[in-house]
């Protein structure tokens, strides 16, 4: 049991996980995993899971070579006789097939134990592909790397393959950097900040990596800024555009858009800049203050909660400050544990460790996450079951992958209002789940 619970402390995605699901994120792209047959079944239920793209979940389907039954991330199935011989027959022959869909982008990505091997990956997509439609191979991810550093880079190999439109500024439009579809409801994320920036009359162009077409991606260089939504996905993004295409890039001031002040600060900061009318926005944020308000009131009428209930959260620096200060400032609960991933921002690291400071709970970085006592857990789903594992009387609310199986049917959202009232709504159950 013991080296279970151990495992699970372990499971972090890393770099390869990142370049994959960066090219997955793009609508009409296909990514081919040029590795054994181990390193594609995770990444392509997960794509597939997060991402529904077809109608038809029929394992005969895709019963073809390179898919094994599911249909995201064909691979190259490599064996003992590719790791000596090389595994030019299978990427000519998948290379051969992928020509015949209808793909605007197709991306080669060597698993770490491929990478050994040295395959020519550009000299074959040169034979099959280049001409045709744009196309790249990511030799190594890095290994061991990061899932950032992965994402970032297919993001940027992408916007350097395909064919991006001239400079030509539209006023007051914008991009939305750092949202992929190993989020939680990253689709209804980017559609519910989308809709709010409408009211403002700003126009998203694109959200690269979140389900954007190659079309679409093509006219990123059209906006007259980009916006760094999650600056761990998106910081290195932004300044490969400023650089390239002269296209400023704007950092949030308060960080995320979760809850209702941060969302606010998000469309006021950026109506400000780009010289727009928040007025509308602004007036849907306070209709969704208004009712929290009164669901707030009756449960702490009769409960005294959420005011006073300890939380934990496991997730990237800019998530754990915008949800710390959200919690503290808004609902009054206090802060028991904190855990940064790796992925951190340097920034949004000094943000969370200064409001920390401030309230006198810098201690909560050193505590442990699966044994200090609280009442919510804000984590991925691996951490939740750990805790339960432990034994502990925790609600968990999850904010990333892996997750604990819950399928999503309806729409739900962690930013913006609608992001704030259903985290608000997991809060309220949760803390009467352990009355």
């Amino acid at each position: 049991m013991q080296s279970f619970i151990k495992n699970i402390e372990n499971i972090q995605p890393d770099s390869l996980t990142g370049a994959i699901f960066a090219i997955e994120g793009i609508e009409d792209a296909c990514v081919v995993l040029n590795g054994p047959t181990g390193c594609k079944f995770y990444h392509s239920a997960i794509s597939d899971s997060q991402y529904l793209r077809g109608l038809s979940f029929e394992t005969t389907k895709y019963s073809e070579a390179f898919y094994m039954g599911q249909p995201r991330v064909p691979s190259t199935y490599l064996d003992g006789h590719d790791y000596v011989f090389g595994s030019g027959d299978k990427l000519t022959a998948i290379l051969k097939k992928l020509m015949k869909d209808d793909y605007k982008l197709i991306v080669i990505v060597n698993s770490p134990g491929a990478a050994l091997i040295g395959d020519d990956l550009e000299g074959f997509l040169a034979k099959e592909v280049r001409g045709t439609i744009p196309c790249f191979s990511i030799e190594n991810t890095g290994y061991s790397g990061s899932f950032s550093a992965g994402y970032q880079n297919s993001i940027i190999k992408t916007l350097d393959a395909i064919v991006m439109n001239p400079r030509r500024v539209q006023k007051n439009t914008v991009n939305l950097l750092g949202l992929n579809i190993y989020q939680k409801h990253f689709e209804e994320n980017y559609q519910t900040l989308k809709s709010l920036l409408a009211l403002c009359g700003i126009h998203v162009i694109s959200a690269p990596g979140a389900g954007d077409d190659v079309e679409t991606i093509c006219k990123i260089t059209e906006a007259e800024y980009n916006i760094v939504v999650y600056p761990e996905y998106g910081n290195e993004i932004a300044a490969a555009l400023d650089n390239i295409y002269d296209i400023p890039y704007m950092q949030l001031t308060e960080g995320l858009p979760i809850g209702f002040d941060a969302t606010l600060s998000f469309v006021t900061q950026i109506c400000d800049k780009l010289n727009a009318n928040p007025e509308k926005a602004v007036e849907k944020i306070e209709k969704a203050r208004a009712k929290a308000y009164l669901h707030l009131a009756r449960f702490s009428s009769l409960t005294g909660l959420p005011k006073g209930a300890f939380f934990g959260i496991k997730a990237e620096a800019s998530v754990c400050y915008a949800i710390t200060k959200w919690l503290t400032t808004y609902l009054g609960m206090i802060p028991a544990a904190i855990d940064v991933l790796s992925d951190g921002d340097e920034v949004s690291m000094q943000m969370l460790t200064s409001f920390l400071a401030q309230i006198d709970c810098l201690s909560t970085l050193d505590n442990d996450i699966t044994e200090t006592p609280m009442h919510l857990l804000f984590a991925d789903g691996s951490t939740i079951a750990l805790a339960r594992l432990k034994e502990k009387k925790v609600c968990g609310i999850e904010l990333s992958l892996p997750t604990l199986g819950y399928t999503d049917v309806t729409d739900k959202h962690i930013l913006g209002e609608e992001g704030a009232l259903f985290l608000l709504e997991q809060i309220i159950n949760g803390l009467r789940y352990l009355m």
